[in-house]
């Protein structure tokens, strides 16, 4: 008290006039929020005339319609869509525009799959299939669109086969399996150009240029293609398999068949005898035997034929072809010269 006495004989505090501490706020719960109330269509409408209300419920009517084609097309995508199914692999028969050769089926690639289809219990990778008619040479429910090898591993198997079905025509099917094997590297060119020349001569395209326009393949690929597979079989069993035939040997050797059919076939029947003997020839060095034969025949030679002392004409024979070199003629000249080269070509026999 004392210090308190003392405060108050100095002046420093006045009891007379006490300073009031304010007390601490009560804080009041907050009320717990209203709920919002949807928003009506009428309160949407800010234009309450006539002509405004005619504009928003055309507007609300717009929409209402383009979330019903919305859902149309939903609907229509889910009931299209093609789901995988499992089929026994014995009723699916090979399409008659199968591509794939018997090597292709004893390949470390197909042994690959086999065995990965064997560990997985099915091939991941769905086939396509369509349906066909039973018959006694075809007694299968199916025929294989593409998915050759993935089919023929799972019958081998034993197993069924995860396959899409499609109702396609002949030229669909064609087309599909065309376009889904040449994003395989494995497909080799007899097997690509067994596949062209089967189309044409079956009459599925009218000529390669139009079999090319189709499948938007280079007609001079599609046309190297079927020279390897238009090989005579004994020059395809020149080699180890005709699945080692490039593209670019099909020119040589198809010249080398027009040169001398009678010395190509006799050098590929004897390196097929070599190789039956134990004999290990190679693919390459089987070409570059078959294709020698052109090498040494296709030399050219000319000849120029001479009248009184001057250059009359020249002549140029090759293999193929007999150039010659005339100086302007009139037209009872070239009757003669006919006459002349046909009687030539009856004395050796070219023509009867």
């Amino acid at each position: 008290m004392s210090l308190l006495k003392n405060l108050k004989t100095r002046g420093q505090i006045d009891f007379s006039n006490p300073v009031e501490v304010p007390s601490a706020p009560v804080v009041q719960p907050s009320p717990p929020p209203l709920p919002v109330k949807p928003e009506s269509p009428a309160s949407t409408i800010k234009d309450m005339t006539p002509g405004g209300l005619a504009r928003t419920v055309a507007a609300q009517r717009n929409e209402v319609l383009k979330q019903n084609e919305d859902l149309k097309k939903q609907i229509v995508e889910w009931e299209s869509a093609k789901v995988a199914k499992l089929i026994d692999s014995k009723l699916i028969a090979p399409s008659k525009w199968a591509n794939r050769h018997d090597d292709s089926f004893r390949s470390d690639e197909f042994l690959a799959l086999k065995d990965e289809i064997e560990s997985a219990g099915v091939n991941l990778q769905p086939i396509k299939i369509r349906s066909v008619r039973p018959s006694n040479t075809l007694p299968h429910l199916y025929e294989i669109v593409f998915g050759h090898r993935r089919h023929r591993a799972c019958l081998e198997l034993g197993l069924p086969v995860l396959a899409l079905l499609e109702d396609i025509t002949d030229e669909e099917l064609f087309t599909q399996m065309d376009r889904e094997n040449r994003q395989r590297a494995d497909l080799r060119p007899f097997e690509q150009g067994m596949m062209y020349a089967r189309a044409l001569d079956e009459g599925l395209f009218t000529s390669l240029r139009k079999l090319s326009e189709k499948l938007g393949v280079s007609i001079s690929n599609a046309s190297e293609a079927v020279k390897v597979a238009r090989l005579p079989g004994s020059v395809l069993g020149a080699f180890v398999s005709p699945l080692d035939v490039q593209v670019r040997w099909a020119k040589l050797l198809t010249d080398a068949v027009e040169a001398n059919p009678g010395v190509l076939l006799a050098t590929a029947k004897e390196i097929s005898q070599e190789r039956a003997a134990g004999s290990k020839v190679s693919s390459l060095d089987a070409f570059n035997r078959l294709c020698g034969i052109v090498k040494k025949s296709d030399s050219k030679s000319s000849h120029i034929v001479k009248h009184a002392g001057k250059k009359a004409f020249k002549v140029s024979v090759s293999v193929k072809k007999v150039d010659i070199e005339l100086p302007a003629m009139n037209d009872a000249a070239l009757e003669k010269l006919e006459e002349a080269i046909l009687e030539a070509l009856k004395g050796e026999g070219v023509l009867r």
